[in-house]
């Protein structure tokens, strides 16, 4: 985020909260109970969103140098994002074309190909079709029609988009990347994931995090010390969004002063199922995704992300102590509001919920939702 929008935020969040408010949408929005619960509806948005529009995989720096590689899982698809010779970053569909087998499953570096572990089968990593043990028993096959099979990727301001129409030229970051290039993402370095499988609707875990509202009821105890309650700027990007967390500490930037960043917690929202979180010394990646056949049931992943690896003891410990802190925040309070909220809409207690004027980022992403899967919302 550059000083100029800095200071554009700062002036507007001064103005909040002289009047005692927040950014406020033109109206309240309702978002049905079968949203959430339905498997029709479910279905939709597998096939319309997670199968055919881009997903943010991670970050550049998952893939740093040429040769590193990393798959990214989603919904029981697995690509492989691999770091070429050149520096380009590539993604294939995870199968090798003999069998199917997953080619790769992490983390790692290889520079001249990737093996198949069940054949040996090699492709390169612009992934042609390298070597075949036993050759003789595919001489009918021409080895240019068996390459992987090549996925969108999408490397800008330190975000790796993955997937979607290989022929639609549009930009998955949609205006986000001009905020987000100055952070230097792209040389933050991965330092742990966790996964939480979660008895909710995955739309509710990104719900969670789009609002301010919450923070002085269900933190009260871990969260309201830090932050101001229910006052936030809100910024549409696209479809993607970004909301401001105000920390009490803002009330001490002096009338002039555009240093906002060490006052307020940005979260944006990246479309469709992503939550990056910029804290003062370090990135939080969330990313739900939907089971394949249960409404019910969500997958959702944290990863911790900072500016360089931990390279001592002391250095891992306050990581780790990062780490437990937020997940233990986000699991016991935010997912469990969740998982109540969902036990309700489960056993159609009430027909909808409603989005406040003052959660605009939630009911953008509710929107922007309704409006790639073509029905009504509201």
């Amino acid at each position: 985020m550059d000083v100029a929008t800095q200071t554009r935020l700062a002036d507007r969040i001064r103005a909040l909260r002289a009047a005692g408010t927040t950014d406020l949408a033109a109206r309240t929005y309702r978002v049905a109970a079968d949203d959430y619960t339905s498997p029709t509806v479910l279905a939709a948005e597998l096939d319309v969103v997670f199968a055919r529009r881009p997903l943010l995989a991670g970050l550049s720096g998952d893939a740093r140098r040429p040769g590193d590689w990393f798959t990214f899982e989603a919904c029981g698809r697995s690509a492989l994002v691999w770091r070429a010779p050149d520096g380009v970053l590539r993604a294939f569909v995870n199968a090798c074309r003999h069998r199917g087998m997953r080619v790769a499953e992490g983390a790692g570096h290889a520079e001249r190909m990737i093996v198949c572990p069940y054949h040996s089968w090699s492709y390169t990593p612009d992934g042609r079709l390298n070597a075949i043990p036993g050759d003789e028993g595919f001489s009918d096959l021409a080895r240019e029609e068996i390459a992987l099979t090549p996925l969108r990727v999408h490397e800008q301001a330190g975000l790796v988009f993955v997937g979607g129409d290989a022929a639609d030229p549009s930009d998955p970051c949609e205006g986000a990347a001009a905020e987000l290039a100055p952070f230097g993402l792209g040389a933050y370095q991965q330092v742990e994931r966790r996964t939480h499988r979660l008895p909710l609707n995955w739309k509710l875990a990104v719900d969670s995090f789009m609002e301010a509202y919450h923070l002085h009821f269900l933190h009260k105890d871990t969260l309201r010390p830090i932050f101001h309650g229910n006052v936030s700027a809100f910024d549409a990007f696209g479809r993607h969004s970004r909301i401001v967390g105000v920390r009490r500490t803002f009330d001490t930037l002096a009338a002039d002063s555009s240093e906002l960043l060490p006052h307020v917690t940005l979260l944006y929202q990246l479309f469709p199922n992503a939550v990056l979180i910029y804290q003062q010394d370090h990135v939080e990646l969330y990313q739900a995704f939907p089971d394949l056949t249960d409404p019910h049931t969500a997958e959702v992943r944290l990863t911790l992300y900072a500016p360089a690896a931990p390279t001592t003891d002391a250095e891992r410990a306050y990581w780790k102590k990062n780490i437990d802190l937020i997940d233990g925040v986000t699991t016991s309070e935010d997912f469990a509001a969740c998982a109540a909220i969902h036990a309700n809409l489960r056993a159609r207690a009430i027909p909808f919920l409603i989005l406040g004027r003052n959660e605009p980022g939630v009911a953008h992403f509710h929107r922007m939702l309704h409006g790639v899967l073509g029905h009504a919302g509201g």
